[in-house]
């Protein structure tokens, strides 16, 4: 890894304020371009790299609580939604606290699924046995296919303010997930790991 000018420049265009050239502050920005570096240096790296695989779904069917006992099981805050093997949409621990009818502000998404346990244990859930996934699921889904790069993929979840790609081939069959995780273990992989070169681009 090697830092480099733009680096450090990246990294104080992220400060709201000029920072004071402090001990700590200098670690930080020094923290910070790292970061950046090693990002520009994986940035040609298809998300297949970096996928979750094979994705955990649920189908648009299936209850919600059959849902919220798959995040919990698993650990996971989100679901791609499937029919016939299909993406059509996708479900998070938000959407559905909402389908029980508990309001949910986005700060306090950190403590969902403490609450999402409290609710399923003991205390049974007052909303209908027979709400689907389908009813509560967002449609608009954030995709990518897996020969995109990591650049790419970040630029997507930056411009739709999402923290997860779904990651689909060209049938829309859902094979993999990237989420903020995902890029975070990637990105902070050992210096001293070998990893394969990305795939050359074609002149």
């Amino acid at each position: 890894m090697t830092l480099e000018k733009q680096d450090f420049i990246a990294a104080l265009q992220s400060y709201s304020e000029e920072p004071s050239i402090l001990p700590d502050e200098l670690w930080s920005i020094y923290q910070s371009a790292v970061t950046h570096s090693v990002i520009r240096e994986k940035a040609a790296y298809p998300l297949s790299a970096l996928m979750a695989q094979p994705a955990i779904t649920v189908s648009a069917e299936a209850f919600l609580m059959e849902a919220s006992r798959l995040m919990l099981e698993k650990r996971i805050s989100g679901l791609p939604v499937v029919e016939n093997k299909m993406l059509v949409g996708i479900i998070t621990e938000g959407d559905l606290m909402a389908g029980f009818g508990v309001p949910v502000r986005a700060a306090q998404t950190s403590r969902m699924k403490k609450a999402l346990d409290s609710w399923l244990h003991p205390h049974p859930i007052s909303t209908s046995p027979t709400s689907t996934v389908g009813e509560v699921m967002i449609r608009s889904v954030v995709s990518a296919e897996p020969q995109q790069t990591l650049k790419e993929g970040l630029e997507l979840m930056r411009r739709y303010q999402v923290t997860r790609l779904v990651i689909v081939d060209d049938q829309r069959q859902v094979v993999g997930i990237v989420t903020r995780s995902d890029i975070l273990r990637f990105t902070s992989a050992d210096p001293q790991t070998t990893l394969l070169p990305p795939p050359a681009t074609a002149s």
